[in-house]
């Protein structure tokens, strides 16, 4: 009998708890990527090297799959490959968005465009686009009229990669030359905005009618112009009411964007004039909100995606509602440049924090390293270049994020580089 399945895209760290889920839930799981080595391919029941961006070459491999396995759906969770999601699905004839819908969240300049269509540029900062061929004098003139400070950001990049903040007009030419390392033909200028910054997860139901998962605060270190995220804590302490504003913003925007099924994550700032949209993208997140601070409060998104996406029952109430306390990640921070000599291990680091993982008290819940001994290393220049993660539960939040911050110190300073 043939089994059950769902095809995952992408195979790296963060792909891992989205395919335990799957597996949790019966599915035979199969899995894509570009990296032959993939950290998660073994997690997967079959596995096809395959570039996470290659539209085209999943629906191939859809069509060949289909004659193999009961394919019940496609997902993704913490990478930015929506719009092979949308395709694939549609080959597949399971739930899913318009491939349409999923290019327009994928790409920055979209979400601008489309938003200031809508009426709704009082939920973004203001905003110029800029193509790579200009004379370096065009982006002199649109960084003028945003005014400085600013932000030079990619179209299509996350995890803060390719992203400078710019103080002055002499900062300009070498955030220019960073972005463009990383992008094809465009850039973002934007105003710098001030506030608290913020991570927001939701899910369309089948209805339309959508459930915010979580709204966590987020942490940065934003020294030398590069916008690091230090951590963030699940749930936020905003008063009830900035949540509201958040929650209303975001079901604008959704409708603005023609996102009316599956998950919805946005990075929002609460500045003094209210919300506004920093990013938006048709998945779940990749900081370990979905993987893991949420799961650790009682809230399952990755599950309700799966069910979603694979056309099975949603288990009743999806709710945002946390059940058990507070949850926060914090990155180690290796900020020194050579190679790694040694470092914890993940069973090492865990006995010298002296936690077990079932302590009913405020404990380490897991320790993510994305080195290995022998790598290369040099202080991150974007959230991609991290070098591990913490995650604690307590019942406090403060609790939560100082032990979640103590460990990632500890640990970060117990890495031998050479």
């Amino acid at each position: 009998m043939t089994k059950k399945s769902v095809l995952v895209v992408g195979a790296g760290m963060l792909q891992k708890w989205i395919m335990q889920e799957a597996k949790n839930l019966g599915l035979c799981v199969i899995a894509t990527d570009s990296n032959p080595c993939a950290v998660a391919r073994d997690s997967a029941d079959e596995f096809y090297v395959l570039n996470t961006y290659d539209i085209e070459g999943h629906c191939i491999l859809v069509r060949d799959l289909m004659r193999m396995h009961a394919l019940q759906g496609v997902v993704c969770c913490g990478n930015d490959v929506a719009p092979t999601v949308a395709a694939a699905a549609a080959v597949a004839g399971t739930p899913g968005i318009p491939l349409e819908v999923a290019q327009r969240t994928h790409n920055k300049h979209a979400v601008r465009f489309t938003l200031f269509t809508n009426g709704l540029q009082s939920y973004q900062p203001c905003w110029e686009i800029c193509a790579r061929d200009e004379d370096i004098k065009n982006w002199e003139y649109y960084a003028a009229q945003i005014g400085y400070p600013l932000v030079l950001k990619p179209l299509t990049q996350r995890a803060s990669r390719g992203v400078s903040l710019v103080a002055t007009a002499d900062d300009l030419a070498p955030a220019l030359t960073k972005l463009l390392a990383f992008e094809g033909d465009f850039g973002l200028i934007e105003e710098r905005l001030t506030g608290t910054e913020h991570s927001v997860e939701g899910i369309f139901d089948t209805d339309g009618s959508p459930v915010w998962f979580n709204i966590v605060d987020r942490f940065f270190d934003y020294t030398g112009g590069v916008p690091i995220e230090t951590g963030h804590v699940n749930p936020s302490v905003l008063p009830e009411s900035d949540q509201d504003a958040i929650f209303t913003m975001l079901g604008e925007v959704a409708q603005a964007l023609g996102v009316t099924w599956g998950p919805f994550k946005a990075d929002v700032m609460l500045t003094a004039d209210g919300p506004k949209i920093l990013e938006v993208t048709a998945r779940l997140s990749g900081g370990f909100d979905s993987q893991g601070t949420s799961p650790l409060t009682g809230r399952h998104p990755m599950r309700a995606v799966l069910q979603l996406a694979c056309g099975m029952p949603v288990e009743a109430p999806l709710t945002w509602t946390p059940t058990q306390g507070y949850a926060a990640c914090a990155a180690i921070l290796v900020q020194r440049s050579g190679r790694v000599v040694c470092m914890p291990n993940r069973y090492e680091a865990m006995l010298w924090l002296e936690n077990e993982r079932m302590h009913p008290g405020p404990h380490i819940e897991d320790i993510v390293w994305t080195m290995s001994e022998g790598q290369p290393i040099h202080p991150a220049m974007h959230n991609g270049e991290r070098a591990g993660f913490v995650l604690a539960q307590a019942s406090t939040y403060d609790e939560a994020w100082q032990l979640a911050k103590r460990a990632a110190n500890a640990l970060a300073a117990a890495v031998e580089v050479a």
